[in-house]
């Protein structure tokens, strides 16, 4: 199925869509292999006794630089300003119309809007910041990417077995969203988990997405019907085996299955058609200790160099880590204990063109 002229194409069309590069920040050693990104900022969140940060389960930064970050055992979303002050919370805990059971991914689509994707009760709302209400739902299979929003459009990766379908297209105020695509295979699997979390780029007139392995990037027409693959190069990543042993029992268990995998959670297209590819590598040492690291692989324009395993550093590498971007740059958001006090802080990093 691969092309290395639908590739080219690919890439050529994504390099015309995107926008100017911020100033360069370079990685701690020269291009190329076994590089750790270096943050050129870090802002801590600035929560309060009253409302803090429980457990982040994902983060957003919108275009004027505020931060919303998805609390888990208060089931809000809190806000902050691009100082790390706290500004106010969204929604609470509950079923009622302004109250969610599980919001997990967040995607400003203006100054005004916000999508909070509500996994437990199965759906997106798009929540308006001033009137702090919601002015939209769009119903969600359970299992999905984070959303993105393009050309007035929301997509979303959504493996659907029941509807046998591979993701979501959704015009707000247009209706029902529409279901394209075949779920594949590996979502059918009793252990699909262990492959990584469902991700997506959009791009020109293509639909990037993982193929439910960390060897490739699917890549699929707007319909959501595949017409090539793109290899995911790595060096220190162990990837997927060929075979995966599936058997529980007989002195094997699902943590020997685990210590096989780099599990794939992120993709995001960067200017000049380059495609950033997160994976999170993890070993279970004797069934209880987890060891892990998290990397960035960027995969650019065709005869370029590219950037293998760059490592993304975090004070728990054992857990996939919250993402955002902004054009280039980067935000990590780690939560850490410091001496008595449990810390938020969003780490900043531009992924430039001088990085590969």
């Amino acid at each position: 199925m691969r092309s290395n002229n639908t590739i080219v194409i690919l890439l050529a069309l994504i390099a015309s869509l995107v926008g100017c590069e911020a100033p360069r920040n370079a990685a701690s050693s020269p291009p190329g292999r076994n590089m750790t990104l270096t943050a050129f900022a870090k802002v801590r969140l600035k929560d309060r006794d009253t409302v803090f940060i429980g457990k982040p389960n994902a983060l957003a930064v919108s275009q004027r630089g505020e931060y919303f970050v998805t609390d888990i055992p208060s089931r809000r979303v809190l806000r902050f300003d691009a100082s790390g002050s706290f500004m106010e919370t969204i929604g609470r805990r509950g079923g009622g119309p302004n109250e969610f059971e599980g919001p997990a991914w967040l995607t400003p689509i203006d100054d005004t809007t916000l999508v909070i994707a509500d996994l437990l009760r199965r759906r997106a709302v798009l929540w308006h910041l001033a009137s702090k209400t919601v002015t939209a739902y769009l119903p969600l299979p359970g299992l999905v990417s984070p959303l993105v929003y393009v050309d007035r459009t929301l997509y979303t990766a959504a493996p659907d077995v029941e509807h046998g379908t591979a993701g979501i297209r959704w015009r707000p105020g247009a209706g029902e969203p529409e279901r394209l695509g075949q779920v594949l295979d590996v979502y059918r699997d009793l252990f699909w988990a262990i492959w990584g979390e469902p991700a997506l780029a959009v791009a020109g007139d293509s639909i990037l997405y993982f193929g439910g392995r960390s060897e490739y990037v699917i890549i699929a027409d707007r319909d959501w019907q595949p017409r090539d693959s793109l290899p995911i190069p790595r060096t220190a990543r162990r990837g997927i085996p060929r075979e995966i042993d599936y058997t529980v029992g007989e002195g094997r268990n699902i943590y020997d299955v685990g210590k096989q995998l780099s599990q794939p959670f992120g993709l995001r297209i960067l200017s000049g058609g380059r495609l950033a590819v997160f994976h999170l590598d993890a070993s279970v040492v004797n069934n209880s200790l987890v060891v892990g690291r998290v990397f960035m692989t960027v995969i650019p324009r065709a005869k370029a160099p590219r950037c293998i395993d760059v490592q993304v550093p975090a004070h728990d590498s054992t857990s996939i880590p919250r993402l955002s971007f902004l054009a280039d740059t980067l935000f990590v958001l780690d939560h850490f204990v410091d001496g008595d006090s449990v810390v938020a802080e969003v780490s900043k990093y531009h992924i430039g063109a001088g990085l590969c």
